[in-house]
C-alpha cells in the first residue's frame, strides 16, 4: 500500500472513532456534548472521504494519461490500476463521470450539510439537512455494492483506494444515522457550541 493511503485511512479512522460512544469519556473536555462530538468527527471522516476520493480520481487521470495500469500498487488481489483503468467499469454507467468525480462531489456534499448542522444548529430546516445526510450515503452504498461485486467477480482484484472510499461511506452512514438518531430522539442542542 502506499502512505497516502495511510494517512487517509488514519484520518477516516480517527474521524469515525470520534463518532462512537468510546471517544466521549476520552474526549470529553474538548467538546461541550455528544452532540459537537459526532458532528465533528463526521466532518474529519468526511474529509477523509473527499481526500482518498480525490487520490482516486487523480490515479484514474495518470492512467488514462500514460494509457496503462501503471502508477498503483500492483500486488496479489490489490490493485487498482486494474480498477481504474478498466475502460468498462471505471465511470459510472449513467454519466460518464468517474467514480472519483462523484465521491469527490457527494464527500464535499456531506461535508457542506455537515458545517451547516455545526454552525446553524438552530436552523429551522435542520431536520431536512440531517435527513439529506443520512440518504447522501445510503443511496451511495447501491453504486458501492455494485462496485465491490465487479472487483471481486468480473475483476478478480480490489482497489485499496476505492476501498477506503466505500469504507468512508459505510462509516458516514452509520455517524449520520447517529446524527438522525440524536435529532428525532429530542436531544438536538439548538444552541451554537465553539466545538
Amino acid at each position: 500500500m502506499d502512505w497516502p493511503l495511510y494517512l487517509y485511512l488514519i484520518v477516516i479512522l480517527f474521524g469515525f472513532f470520534l463518532t462512537i460512544p468510546l471517544s466521549k469519556n476520552i474526549f470529553s473536555t474538548k467538546f461541550n456534548n455528544d452532540q459537537s462530538r459526532i458532528v465533528s468527527g463526521s466532518i474529519i471522516l468526511a474529509f477523509g472521504g473527499y481526500l482518498v476520493s480525490t487520490h482516486t480520481y487523480y490515479i484514474h487521470e495518470k492512467l488514462h494519461e500514460v494509457g496503462g495500469n501503471s502508477g498503483c500498487s500492483a500486488f496479489s488481489v490489490f490493485n487498482c490500476g486494474d480498477v481504474i483503468s478498466n475502460g468498462s467499469y471505471n465511470t459510472d454507467p449513467f454519466f460518464g463521470i468517474p467514480w472519483g468525480v462523484l465521491g469527490m462531489l457527494s464527500f464535499a456534499t456531506m461535508l457542506f450539510i455537515l458545517l451547516v448542522l455545526r454552525n446553524s444548529p438552530d436552523d429551522p430546516k435542520i431536520g431536512n439537512w440531517i435527513n439529506a445526510l443520512f440518504v447522501i450515503p445510503a443511496l451511495g452504498m447501491l453504486p458501492i455494492l455494485w462496485l465491490i461485486y465487479v472487483e471481486i467477480f468480473e475483476l478478480g482484484v480490489f482497489c485499496q483506494y476505492c476501498t477506503a472510499a466505500h469504507i468512508a461511506n459505510l462509516l458516514l452512514l452509520i455517524s449520520s444515522y447517529a446524527i438522525y438518531d440524536l435529532h428525532h430522539s429530542g436531544s438536538w442542542d439548538k444552541n451554537k457550541t465553539s466545538n
